[in-house]
């Protein structure tokens, strides 16, 4: 019979996931790597879950590892203390890791990997997008915290690349997949839609890669990543998707996080392809109310209709993020305090309505309002 692992690692390890304040302190009595064997292999970090069916390892590069009980054959405290990767090592194995056709630049958290001569153009984008996330939650004066671990991003030479990346760690693959980012990695993934080679030199790259075309897939998933590693959602939460998706979203339209084109009106940061789809849905008051019940208590609307869901979490978290910040930091909070597995339905609905108020009817009224403001 397998021995329990000693609370105290488990509450260190999941301190290091959810990036406390006081992870920093409790380094001084740093516990040990836990090494787990399981059938072709062995996995070593901290155990962040350790139920009776099923565990979940914390690798030192933040990969998250999922196990079975049943297939555990053996683990062991090594004589090892736990300490994140730090940016320079993960530079070193995402290159020795992408080969020679492609090239690694770091600033701040980030490790980006790109074709040869792309890597600055990358990295230049990346900043702009930090530098108005972390200004866009300053300003509504959201503490965000320092990321624990190096975020990796992979720009992919060809979709074919990007493709074999995605199916090796995604369950289901849309062909029109053209960026990915995976809690479970923690590796924001991309490819260059416009780029015919992976052999481009940089002033060809520049020119073959059409920004605008990848700008909303860029932005959408390094907000994702953002996200998962500042405090605003939880890698081993059941975060309700239309707060996932809807934040993503929200930091496509350029007006919310770039500088050069900010500016003080609500119009200005809304999308407009988004909110001329939802005209229709709000001029019908009794259709938009079903929605927002739908949303608030499942993900079933992204099953049904893909793009009425995206639109209304986009329209949704857009309201709360503009007109109830102080809420929708507390849901953030409520959400980061659930206990790891399912979210139930009835426990969901309970909360939405706890933080944004018990009648959807007046947040209807109000989204309303604002969807049809005028410039």
């Amino acid at each position: 019979m397998l021995r329990p692992i000693p609370p105290c690692i488990q509450g260190f390890a999941l301190l290091c996931l959810l990036g406390s304040s006081s992870v920093q302190t409790s380094l001084a009595q740093t516990p040990k790597l836990l090494e787990v064997e399981v059938p072709g292999g062995h996995y070593v970090g901290l155990p962040v879950h350790w139920g009776t069916y099923d565990a979940v390892v914390l690798e030192p590069n933040g990969q998250m590892q999922f196990i079975e009980q049943r297939d555990v054959k053996s683990h062991n405290i090594l004589p090892y203390g736990f300490s994140p990767q730090t940016v320079a090592d993960a530079r070193v194995e995402l290159q020795s890791e992408m080969g020679a056709n492609y090239e690694t630049v770091v600033f701040g958290p980030y490790v980006i990997a790109a074709p040869l001569g792309q890597a600055e153009h990358w990295r230049a984008r990346f900043r702009r997008l930090l530098a108005g996330y972390l200004r866009y939650f300053e300003v509504r004066q959201w503490p965000l915290r320092r990321p624990d671990f190096p975020l990796r991003v992979v720009v992919y030479a060809t979709r074919a690349e990007f493709m074999a990346y995605s199916s090796r760690h995604e369950k289901q693959i849309p062909s029109s997949m053209v960026g990915c980012y995976s809690p479970k990695t923690n590796r924001c993934a991309l490819y260059n839609i416009d780029l015919p080679n992976s052999h481009a030199t940089s002033t060809e790259g520049a020119r073959a890669t059409n920004w605008s075309e990848t700008e909303a897939t860029i932005v959408h998933e390094a907000v994702h990543q953002l996200a998962y590693n500042s405090g605003i959602h939880e890698r081993l939460s059941m975060d309700p998707l239309w707060f996932i998706e809807g934040l993503a979203c929200m930091f496509e339209q350029p007006g919310v996080y770039d500088s050069q084109q900010q500016s003080g009106t609500l119009v200005s940061r809304m999308d407009p392809a988004r909110r001329q789809r939802l005209q229709p849905i709000i001029d019908q008051p009794n259709l938009l109310l079903t929605y927002l019940h739908s949303l608030s208590e499942s993900d079933e609307l992204f099953e049904r209709e893909i793009e009425v869901a995206y639109d209304l979490s986009w329209a949704l978290t857009f309201y709360v993020a503009e007109r109830m910040p102080v809420e929708f930091r507390k849901y953030s909070s409520i959400l980061a305090a659930r206990p790891f597995g399912d979210y139930p339905s009835i426990e969901r609905g309970r909360d939405f309505r706890q933080v944004f108020g018990g009648d959807l009817s007046l947040l209807a009224g109000r989204l309303t309002t604002m969807l049809r403001e005028r410039p």
